[in-house]
C-alpha cells in the first residue's frame, strides 16, 4: 500500500487514487471519441448543368477519420437525407465522391482545393472545400459561432 499525506490532510491511498483517474482519463477518451465520430456541421451548395442550371443546398454532419471527410447532407428544401459525399484531404488538395441518393446513380468525382483558416472571421468560415468537375461545382465550408443562423449559406461560400 502506498499512502501520501495531501494538502496537510490525512494519508490518501495513491493506488486506489491512480485507479480512478486511469478511469477518468478513459471516460474522457471515450467522450471525445464519441464527439469526432458524431461530425461536424458543414453546409454545401451544389450547382449543376444540365438542360438549365440547377443549385441545391443542403447540410448536416461530416465524419471525419484520418484524412477522408463523409456523410450524408439534408436537403435544406425538403429536408431529406439526399447527398452523400466522401472526400478525402491531402494537403490542400481535395477528391471527392459525390451523388444524389434519391436519383440511385454510381456518384461521380470532383477534384478542387481545401483551404483551413487558423483565425475565422465574420467572412472567412473555419474550413472550406471547393470541388469541380465539367458540369458540376461544390462548395462544401463549416460554419462557426460569428455566423448568424438565418442566412442561407456560410459567406465563404
Amino acid at each position: 500500500m502506498c499512502l501520501a499525506i495531501v494538502n496537510g490532510g490525512g494519508p490518501v491511498n495513491l493506488v486506489l487514487l491512480g485507479v480512478t483517474v486511469k478511469r477518468l482519463l478513459v471516460l474522457c477518451s471515450v467522450l471525445l471519441a464519441a464527439t469526432a465520430e458524431a461530425g461536424q456541421d458543414w453546409e454545401l451548395i451544389s450547382v449543376t448543368r444540365g438542360a438549365g442550371w440547377e443549385v441545391n443546398e443542403a447540410k448536416g454532419a461530416l465524419r471525419q477519420n484520418g484524412k477522408v471527410l463523409e456523410g450524408v447532407l439534408k436537403d435544406k428544401t425538403d429536408g431529406k437525407a439526399d447527398y452523400q459525399i466522401r472526400i478525402e484531404l491531402n494537403g490542400g488538395r481535395a477528391e471527392a465522391t459525390f451523388r444524389f441518393i434519391s436519383e440511385n446513380d454510381e456518384g461521380t468525382i470532383l477534384t478542387g482545393i481545401y483551404k483551413k483558416t487558423a483565425k475565422p472571421t465574420k467572412t472567412h468560415c473555419p474550413e472550406q472545400i471547393q470541388l469541380m468537375n465539367s458540369f458540376q461545382y461544390i462548395g462544401l465550408a463549416r460554419d462557426h459561432e460569428f455566423v448568424s443562423v438565418h442566412r442561407a449559406r456560410p459567406r465563404c461560400l
